[in-house]
Protein backbone atom coordinates (compact mmCIF):
# COMPACT_ATOMS: atom_id res chain seq x y z
CA UNK A 1 0.00 0.00 0.00
CA UNK A 2 2.81 2.38 0.92
CA UNK A 3 4.64 1.62 -2.29
CA UNK A 4 1.56 2.38 -4.38
CA UNK A 5 0.91 5.64 -2.54
CA UNK A 6 4.58 6.57 -2.90
CA UNK A 7 4.55 5.94 -6.64
CA UNK A 8 1.37 8.00 -7.02
CA UNK A 9 2.93 10.75 -4.90
CA UNK A 10 6.05 10.86 -7.07
CA UNK A 11 3.90 11.01 -10.21
CA UNK A 12 1.90 13.93 -8.81
CA UNK A 13 5.10 15.72 -7.71
CA UNK A 14 6.59 15.41 -11.21
CA UNK A 15 3.33 16.68 -12.76
CA UNK A 16 3.29 19.64 -10.35
CA UNK A 17 6.88 20.57 -11.29
CA UNK A 18 6.07 20.41 -15.01
CA UNK A 19 2.93 22.54 -14.60
CA UNK A 20 4.72 25.10 -12.45
CA UNK A 21 7.61 25.32 -14.95
CA UNK A 22 5.20 25.78 -17.87
CA UNK A 23 3.16 28.44 -16.10
CA UNK A 24 6.17 30.31 -14.74
CA UNK A 25 8.24 30.55 -17.91
CA UNK A 26 5.74 29.74 -20.64
CA UNK A 27 4.72 32.15 -23.36
CA UNK A 28 1.30 32.76 -24.82
CA UNK A 29 0.87 32.54 -28.57
CA UNK A 30 -2.15 32.58 -30.84
CA UNK A 31 -2.80 29.21 -32.42
CA UNK A 32 -5.08 27.91 -35.13
CA UNK A 33 -7.64 25.33 -34.04
CA UNK A 34 -7.43 22.33 -36.35
CA UNK A 35 -10.22 20.38 -34.68
CA UNK A 36 -10.96 18.33 -31.60
CA UNK A 37 -10.18 14.67 -31.05
CA UNK A 38 -13.03 12.69 -29.51
CA UNK A 39 -12.03 9.98 -27.09
CA UNK A 40 -13.83 7.58 -24.76
CA UNK A 41 -13.56 8.52 -21.09
CA UNK A 42 -13.70 4.88 -20.01
CA UNK A 43 -17.15 5.20 -18.48
CA UNK A 44 -19.23 5.32 -21.64
CA UNK A 45 -18.94 9.09 -22.09
CA UNK A 46 -16.95 11.17 -24.50
CA UNK A 47 -14.19 13.69 -23.98
CA UNK A 48 -12.84 16.22 -26.46
CA UNK A 49 -9.24 17.46 -26.76
CA UNK A 50 -8.48 20.41 -29.06
CA UNK A 51 -5.80 20.01 -31.70
CA UNK A 52 -3.92 23.24 -32.44
CA UNK A 53 -1.18 24.52 -34.71
CA UNK A 54 1.22 27.41 -34.06
CA UNK A 55 4.66 28.63 -35.08
CA UNK A 56 6.82 29.95 -32.23
CA UNK A 57 9.20 32.82 -33.02
CA UNK A 58 12.26 31.45 -34.79
CA UNK A 59 10.88 27.92 -34.69
CA UNK A 60 9.07 25.45 -36.85
CA UNK A 61 5.35 24.88 -37.13
CA UNK A 62 4.04 22.84 -34.18
CA UNK A 63 0.90 20.70 -34.18
CA UNK A 64 -0.07 19.69 -30.65
CA UNK A 65 -3.03 18.30 -28.77
CA UNK A 66 -4.18 19.67 -25.46
CA UNK A 67 -3.44 17.27 -22.60
CA UNK A 68 -6.68 18.44 -20.99
CA UNK A 69 -10.19 17.77 -22.20
CA UNK A 70 -13.82 18.73 -21.77
CA UNK A 71 -16.79 16.39 -21.74
CA UNK A 72 -18.58 18.28 -24.49
CA UNK A 73 -17.48 19.24 -27.97
CA UNK A 74 -16.38 22.77 -28.66
CA UNK A 75 -19.39 24.55 -30.09
CA UNK A 76 -19.79 27.49 -32.37
CA UNK A 77 -18.17 30.46 -30.70
CA UNK A 78 -15.92 28.35 -28.47
CA UNK A 79 -12.94 29.32 -30.58
CA UNK A 80 -13.69 32.63 -32.34
CA UNK A 81 -12.32 32.64 -35.89
CA UNK A 82 -10.81 29.22 -35.17
CA UNK A 83 -8.08 30.87 -33.06
CA UNK A 84 -7.16 30.20 -29.44
CA UNK A 85 -4.39 31.27 -27.08
CA UNK A 86 -1.87 28.56 -26.22
CA UNK A 87 0.73 28.56 -23.45
CA UNK A 88 3.93 26.75 -24.48
CA UNK A 89 7.37 26.41 -22.91
CA UNK A 90 10.02 27.80 -25.29
CA UNK A 91 12.88 26.85 -22.95
CA UNK A 92 11.95 23.19 -22.46
CA UNK A 93 12.74 22.20 -26.01
CA UNK A 94 12.66 25.06 -28.51
CA UNK A 95 12.72 22.62 -31.40
CA UNK A 96 9.76 20.66 -30.07
CA UNK A 97 7.46 22.75 -27.83
CA UNK A 98 4.53 20.29 -27.77
CA UNK A 99 4.00 20.66 -24.02
CA UNK A 100 1.10 23.13 -24.08
CA UNK A 101 -1.99 24.40 -22.32
CA UNK A 102 -4.92 25.68 -24.34
CA UNK A 103 -6.85 28.57 -22.80
CA UNK A 104 -10.09 27.12 -21.47
CA UNK A 105 -8.61 23.60 -21.25
CA UNK A 106 -6.14 24.08 -18.40
CA UNK A 107 -6.93 21.25 -15.98
CA UNK A 108 -5.69 21.29 -12.40
CA UNK A 109 -3.19 23.94 -11.43
CA UNK A 110 0.31 23.25 -10.15
CA UNK A 111 -0.58 24.06 -6.54
CA UNK A 112 -3.50 21.63 -6.42
CA UNK A 113 -1.30 18.94 -7.94
CA UNK A 114 1.48 19.68 -5.42
CA UNK A 115 -1.00 19.48 -2.52
CA UNK A 116 -2.22 16.13 -3.84
CA UNK A 117 1.39 14.90 -3.91
CA UNK A 118 1.94 16.07 -0.32
CA UNK A 119 -1.25 14.33 0.84
CA UNK A 120 -0.14 11.10 -0.82
CA UNK A 121 3.30 11.34 0.78
CA UNK A 122 1.60 12.05 4.13
CA UNK A 123 -0.46 8.88 3.72
CA UNK A 124 2.74 6.92 3.05
CA UNK A 125 4.30 8.27 6.26
CA UNK A 126 1.14 7.46 8.20
CA UNK A 127 0.92 3.90 6.88
CA UNK A 128 4.62 3.26 7.48
CA UNK A 129 4.47 4.73 10.99
CA UNK A 130 1.52 2.46 11.82
CA UNK A 131 3.45 -0.56 10.59
CA UNK A 132 6.59 0.32 12.57
CA UNK A 133 4.99 1.34 15.86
Amino acid sequence: MSLLLGVLGVGEAVAACRKFRLRSRGRWIEAEVLGAREDDDGEGGARFCPLVSFTPPGGRKVVAESPHYKTYPPGTGSFPADKVDVLYDPLYDPLSPERIEVRGFRGDGPYKTAITALVLFGCVVLVLSQMVF
